[in-house]
């Protein structure tokens, strides 16, 4: 069952119910599949089109192997901005780079500012894929200049810059700092809370005088907010201040917390952690169990393999943290200190540079180079 067959399936009228159990058949689809649904939808109301878009996002989020993203794409151009934003739910964790221009021409220019600040939620998630060295610095600065283009228009509405503040403080440029500031002294709520969030992503500990007094704000949310970041922030020190939201009244500040605390770590964190094992709240006690039990392993894993351990593995002449050197004359490792470290090469050893990677060479094998694909998202013009 395809395309076909979930169209024929289709009630002609609008009102109908819609039998969903054949949805994962819309499951990766080609380009031209997609352009083609794409043509369809655009007959149907837009009440229809924006549930099938919402069950889509849901299916996802409970059957992972279902994906619906050049659906998600074809979204992005329907006149009606709920579908629009529908869409872009659907793209909020989407890793193709192919979407940093579509996305920030929609974020600059899209005339429904929900239409705007919904494209900001996925550009976060590529700034955040380009802050870690998975994007070119092309795209890096793409989304720089984009982002803070936007955060710095005067003519923008709040709403939408509050969620590019927030997407933008991954890369924790000095820039940044004074439109936090702004925005936590406002006075606005949700100024209040998006400062706080960007304060936590920007792993800056400057920030931690700000974040500590809110951990006891008068609102929840402004509480869960603070909470969050200091699982960012704070050092195994910052400890004695978290007492509080982990008793907090609401529950989801409580939640909040213990996670905080597990990302701090250390002793000190495992015993605060250990008492909340006696809440009466069910979902209080399972989230401490697995915080503790993800402790625990990752302690485990710190001993699993030591510098003896890693003398038998690999030899144990080695001279080079990390290069295995039995069997080598001296003369041939000369240099090798000089080498770069490979984590910080790009190029997964083929060789392939940064321009080769945005004309679609695959990284896998130097000979093996992409067709141009079906998607039309995959080729957007150089910028």
């Amino acid at each position: 069952m395809g395309l076909d067959e979930f169209i024929n399936q289709l009630p002609e009228d609008d009102q109908s119910a819609i039998n969903y159990a054949s949805l994962p058949e819309l499951s990766r689809l080609t380009g031209p599949e997609a352009s083609e649904f794409g043509q369809l939808w655009l007959e149907w109301s837009s009440e229809r089109v924006i549930n099938i878009v919402e069950r889509m996002v849901s299916l996802c989020e409970t059957q992972p192997d279902v994906e619906f993203e050049v659906i998600y794409k074809q979204g992005l151009n329907h006149p009606n901005s709920a579908v629009r934003v529908a869409s872009l739910k659907g793209l909020e964790e989407s890793e193709d780079r192919a979407l940093v221009i579509p996305l920030s021409k929609i974020l600059k220019s899209d005339p429904a500012p929900e239409v705007r600040r919904a494209a900001a939620i996925p550009l976060a998630h590529l700034s955040m894929m380009a802050e870690t060295g998975k994007l070119s610095m092309a795209y890096r600065e793409t989304l720089e200049n984009t982002l803070y283009g936007v955060l710095e228009d005067e003519q923008e509405i709040q709403d939408v810059k509050l969620k590019v503040m927030e997407a933008v403080s991954v890369f924790a440029a000095e820039r940044l700092t004074s439109h936090i500031e702004l925005a936590w002294a406002s006075g606005d709520l949700k100024a209040r809370q998006s400062s706080l969030f960007a304060m936590g992503q920007t792993s800056d500990p400057r920030w931690i005088e700000y974040v500590i007094p809110d951990l006891e704000h008068d609102a929840a949310s402004v509480r869960y907010e603070a909470t969050m970041a200091m699982g960012e922030l704070a050092e195994e020190h910052h400890l004695r201040v978290m007492d509080a939201p982990l008793d907090d009244e609401d529950l989801t500040v409580q939640l909040a917390a213990i996670s905080a605390v597990e990302r701090i770590g250390g002793d000190v964190a495992k015993a605060k952690l250990e008492l909340k094992l006696a809440s009466p709240e069910p979902q209080v006690v399972e989230l401490v169990q697995q915080a503790l039990q993800t402790m625990k392993d990752e302690e485990d894993l710190d001993e699993v393999v030591t510098q003896e351990m890693a003398r038998s593995m690999f030899g144990a002449s080695d001279t080079l943290p990390g290069i295995d050197t039995e069997g080598y004359e001296p003369a041939e490792m000369e240099g090798w200190e000089n080498l770069p470290d490979p984590s910080e090469v790009d190029d997964f050893g083929t060789g392939v540079t940064e321009e080769a990677e945005e004309l679609g060479l695959d990284r896998g094998d130097p000979f093996d180079i992409d067709l141009p694909p079906e998607d039309p998202w995959d080729h957007e013009e150089n910028f």
